[in-house]
């Protein structure tokens, strides 16, 4: 079943503007405050969401980072590239359904970055699409616009971002494989959590920074 906003976006979506005229300035401030102390302590110990965008997860205990300068993202960069971070001092980075909106040169890159700028025992959880469970979907006879939305990315109208659409994804024993092959530990597929995304046609890692 569609959500309200799914059924209704078309009527909704003029009215953003509005909405964002009201809001956003008051979020500006408060994430540029953020930010700002974070910055002064190195970013020692700070958590990443990764491409959280306009959604961010736990907004607050993590910065938001994302390719695009939303009201609410603290820092705007392009992960594609070397991250403006220093060595080794995140705790924690999530990255939900961001690495399938990549290609594998990429999503390699991303995965050693996150290495790279966590902290020894720091903590990497990445979710993404499971390809496998999407073919077996298939061979099921799946509702197809669902699959395809995982497959694929998902259509919002005729005006769809290229940042929306799908172009890589690892199944999770190859996610796996290479983590550790990275030098990530205690590599482990977990079940779906916080209620991020569609645990059938999704899966979770979490591994650790030795």
């Amino acid at each position: 079943m569609k959500s309200f906003l799914d059924r209704n976006y078309r009527f909704l979506r003029p009215l953003r503007p509005l909405y964002a005229w009201i809001k956003d300035p008051i979020v500006r401030r408060k994430t540029a405050a953020q930010t700002k102390k974070w910055k002064e302590k190195g970013f020692q110990d700070a958590k990443l969401d990764v491409c959280g965008g306009r959604n961010p997860y736990k907004l607050g205990e993590f910065l938001n980072v994302d390719i695009v300068s939303f009201p609410q993202v603290n820092l705007a960069f392009d992960i594609t590239k070397r991250f403006p971070l220093p060595d080794g001092v995140i705790s924690e980075v999530v990255s939900f359904a961001t690495l399938e909106h990549l290609r594998k040169p990429h999503v390699d890159h991303v995965l050693k970055e996150f290495h790279r700028i966590l902290k020894t025992g720091g903590l990497l959880r990445v979710s993404t699409p499971d390809i496998e469970a999407i073919a077996k979907g298939v061979l099921d006879g799946d509702d197809l616009d669902l699959i395809n939305q995982q497959l694929f990315g998902k259509y919002k109208s005729d005006e769809t971002e290229d940042l929306d659409l799908h172009k890589w994804m690892y199944p999770a024993g190859k996610m796996m494989e290479v983590l550790k092959k990275i030098g990530f530990t205690d590599v482990d597929q977990i079940p779906m959590e916080e209620g991020m995304h569609d645990p059938k046609y999704n899966y979770l890692i979490r591994a650790r920074k030795s």
